[in-house]
């Protein structure tokens, strides 16, 4: 929903076809220090992770929600705030998948992932079209208005699950030899990619 309507908003404005393709490469900008987001989860928890993360996007829509609200929203601050979203937004799917294998038993796994692998492409169809339709319909500000609505209710939601998830990690730990630190384990990944 929120790509659509960014998206739109940086085309319209600046009537650039250049601008709206930096804008796209901008939600990958985090590619490069995933690895990182995954050593943090490792030690906090994914669901911990993931949790911060849907608070981070429910604050940077806020900001961007107000500017649009008081048509001061301009394409320097899209391309800032979907920069810093972009450092976010590439580690949210491995974030999503080891949070269903910290909170699913091992044999419900397999089940729980197609779930949460059907329930995301459904919500990436309904949000693009509830996002173009919103937009349409009353503007960017309002729009934006469901868009933090909808982060602000995923944070809670997601901060549900961690609890549960970081039950079923504390048992899995005590049945564990201790870990070693967290670049140790930053280069083992590396070294197995």
């Amino acid at each position: 929903m929120e790509t659509i309507i960014l998206a739109w908003y940086v085309l319209v404005e600046t009537e650039s076809v250049f601008l709206l393709a930096l804008f796209a490469s901008l939600q990958y900008l985090g590619t490069l220090i995933a690895p990182f987001f995954g050593v943090v989860a490792d030690r906090v928890g994914h669901g911990n992770v993931l949790a911060a993360m849907r608070g981070a996007y429910a604050l940077l829509a806020s900001i961007l929600m107000t500017f649009a609200l008081l048509d001061a929203l301009t394409p320097a601050y899209v391309f800032a705030i979907a920069a810093v979203m972009g450092m976010v937004r590439p580690s949210d799917m491995g974030m999503r998948s080891g949070l269903v294998g910290d909170t699913m038993p091992r044999e419900h796994l397999m089940s729980a992932m197609g779930v949460q692998r059907t329930t995301s492409d459904s919500a990436r169809v309904a949000g693009a079209l509830s996002g173009a339709g919103l937009v349409a319909t009353l503007g960017i500000g309002p729009a934006y208005c469901a868009i933090v609505l909808f982060y602000a209710t995923s944070f809670a939601l997601t901060r549900k699950v961690a609890r549960m998830g970081r039950r079923a990690a504390a048992a899995e730990t005590q049945r564990v030899a201790p870990r070693p630190s967290p670049w140790r384990d930053f280069r083992a990944g590396a070294v197995y990619v």
